[in-house]
């Protein structure tokens, strides 16, 4: 794409420079009714435009190419000296046969129209004479301006070039960073399932022997859960029902593993916007308030709230703390280093994690942004 926009950059300069003697002379005829159209005047600068068109294109297709590709800098510039002066040479060879000026003679002639200046007569009646006594200068101004001309032409190329090239390098690198990124979010995914499917089997070990019913019961939610992780898990986005529905599980799952001396509540709207969201992104905290918050001696509590507002998600889980937790609530294992890493990878600078712990509470509130 970049190579087609670059072409067109230098098609476009060379028409405007092939037409720009035809407006040049449009111009002059406008201003000076005097001055008539001539062929050979636009010939003779086309002729020129030509020699710079050769320049251009020997330094567009095999000069630069051995400076950005081969990075023979050396040898590029020796043939950049070489080009232009070559070019110089090839202007000078064609510059004299227009340098013979045409004067009028400054006579008078009588014709039809009488004895008259020169002129005043009309063109097909003046006399001319061609003055080649003037000396031939072989480097003059005009061959430093052609070689200084020459040197910004193919400035502006080398530089048109390297602008292209280096967008061309940070698409590349952003595609790279995009693919790096999708493969941490995916390696991020894979910590989580296993670490997900390890606390829900030990919930329903302790479930066997207590109480086998429950324990087969318990197997028929995680079925759900695993149909949930195995075919919303490797998504890129999920819908807000769904995730919600696998909290719905996951909370039923175990909240079959305690007694009434726990307290579990899961607040949800009825109605949900048709949003997307991140699969496995909330089900971390909620595992961690499960594995930290709750004890089978003491009333213990988990309450997690979803407030969907706008085009945002406001997640709310409050838990018990238990005193022989210390730190680890806090810190939360594999489970929430990954799922700090997940927003700052999905949502950077977007994000609201705010985890307060308590003496006898920790909670944990989460703003993240809905995709409609």
């Amino acid at each position: 794409m970049n190579y087609r926009k670059e072409h067109i950059i230098y098609t476009l300069m060379w028409i405007a420079l092939y037409l720009s003697p035809l407006m040049s002379i449009y111009i002059r005829m406008s201003v000076n009714p005097h001055i008539v159209f001539s062929w050979d005047e636009i010939i003779n600068a086309w002729v020129f435009n030509t020699v710079w068109i050769i320049l251009f294109a020997i330094h567009n297709f095999l000069l630069v190419p051995l400076l950005i590709i081969k990075r023979r800098t050396g040898l590029y510039a020796a043939l950049v000296v070489a080009l232009l002066v070559a070019t110089m040479f090839t202007l000078s060879a064609i510059r004299p046969s227009h340098r013979k000026m045409r004067h009028a003679t400054q006579s008078y002639e009588c014709c039809e129209y009488g004895c008259m200046d020169a002129q005043m007569i009309p063109p097909k009646q003046q006399t001319f004479s061609m003055r080649e006594d003037a000396p031939l200068v072989m480097f003059g101004p005009g061959e430093v301006v052609a070689f200084f001309g020459g040197l910004l032409l193919m400035g502006m190329n080398l530089g048109v070039k390297l602008y292209f090239r280096s967008q061309e390098a940070t698409k590349a690198i952003a595609q790279i960073e995009k693919h790096a990124l999708e493969r941490q979010l995916q390696y991020l995914k894979y910590q989580v399932n296993p670490h997900f499917l390890m606390n829900t089997l030990n919930n329903i070990h302790a479930l066997v022997d207590i109480d086998p019913e429950r324990a087969k019961a318990s197997i028929v939610e995680l079925s759900k859960l695993m149909r949930y992780v195995l075919y919303e898990g490797n998504n890129k986005l999920t819908s807000l029902s769904r995730e919600v529905q696998f909290l719905h599980n996951y909370v039923r799952l175990m909240s079959m593993r305690y007694s009434g001396n726990v307290r579990i509540s899961l607040d949800v709207p009825e109605t949900l916007p048709d949003s997307m969201l991140p699969p496995l992104l909330l089900v971390i905290f909620v595992e961690n308030a499960f594995k930290h918050g709750i004890s089978y001696r003491n009333k213990s509590f988990v309450e997690i709230s979803l407030k969907p507002q706008a085009d945002r998600l406001l997640f709310d889980c409050r838990n018990s703390r238990q005193q022989n937790t210390q730190d680890e609530n806090m810190k939360g294992g594999v489970g929430l280093s990954n799922v700090r890493r997940r927003l700052d990878l999905l949502f950077p600078g977007n994000y609201t994690l705010d985890i307060k712990e308590q003496e006898d509470t920790y909670t944990v509130h989460l703003d993240i942004p809905l995709t409609n």
